[in-house]
């Protein structure tokens, strides 16, 4: 039956949308979507699906994984860290969809004025390569906000078999922030999101809204590229 299948193979097909049942195959795991030039969209996630293959080339495709994603619920069950579901694909490259890319064993992202906008920002999406291993998120505010710094422990989960796999996640904004830290402050009053993998990564930072068209606040590429990356740097051999 279809609806057991683990594996599906669609490469090199001429659709621009995958059929919305795809959801409904509950043992799905692998979905296999290489050159399929017109894709556009990618639907809803089945329960157990972890690997996808695309072209991550094409910026619809990298910000409908996204959108899906920000549909999931994470697991805030352990007080201690955050659950995050993670997808993995083996791209050559860091898609260019992410604003900042880079290599390090950390990233700082400077936050650009108003990042945050009620009902609309959904979320920072990251991916980084090589093996999956859980990261540190820290929400640093303004030196003169009067609040504390947020710190979560991300744990991640996923199937991956392969340590050149790309591993796409999205932070949401909720396991970040404390109300009680904030001291009647906002999200717009931190300045800083700061990943920490511990050890060497390529990585990929991009800050997530459900309608980009309508945002009114001046955020452009430039301000994401004056971000800064703290890394230990070391020489690829």
């Amino acid at each position: 039956m279809l609806i057991l299948f683990k594996k599906l193979n669609l490469m090199d097909n001429n659709f621009e949308y995958l059929p919305r049942s795809i959801a409904q195959l509950g043992a799905l795991e692998y979905l296999h979507l290489s050159d399929c030039k017109r894709l556009i969209q990618l639907p809803e996630f089945p329960q157990q699906l972890h690997t996808i293959d695309a072209d991550w080339s094409n910026s619809s495709i990298c910000n409908s994984l996204f959108q899906n994603i920000s549909l999931l619920h994470p697991d805030t069950s352990d007080s201690h860290s955050l659950s995050l579901r993670v997808f993995t694909s083996r791209p050559k490259n860091i898609p260019s969809w992410f604003h900042l890319r880079g290599t390090g064993t950390s990233v700082l992202v400077n936050l650009p004025m108003n990042w945050y906008v009620t009902d609309n920002f959904l979320g920072f999406a990251v991916c980084y390569s090589g093996e999956l291993i859980d990261i540190t998120a820290h929400l640093i505010p303004l030196c003169d906000a009067g609040m504390s710094l947020m710190t979560q422990k991300l744990a991640l989960s996923n199937h991956a078999e392969y340590l050149d796999d790309i591993n796409f996640f999205l932070v949401p904004l909720g396991g970040l922030w404390d109300a009680s830290k904030a001291n009647g402050k906002t999200p717009n009053d931190c300045e800083i999101i700061c990943l920490f993998f511990g050890e060497m990564k390529e990585f990929g930072v991009r800050l997530l809204y459900k309608d980009e068209a309508e945002l009114c606040i001046g955020i452009r590429k430039s301000r994401y590229e004056e971000a800064s990356c703290s890394s230990s740097k070391k020489q690829r051999s």
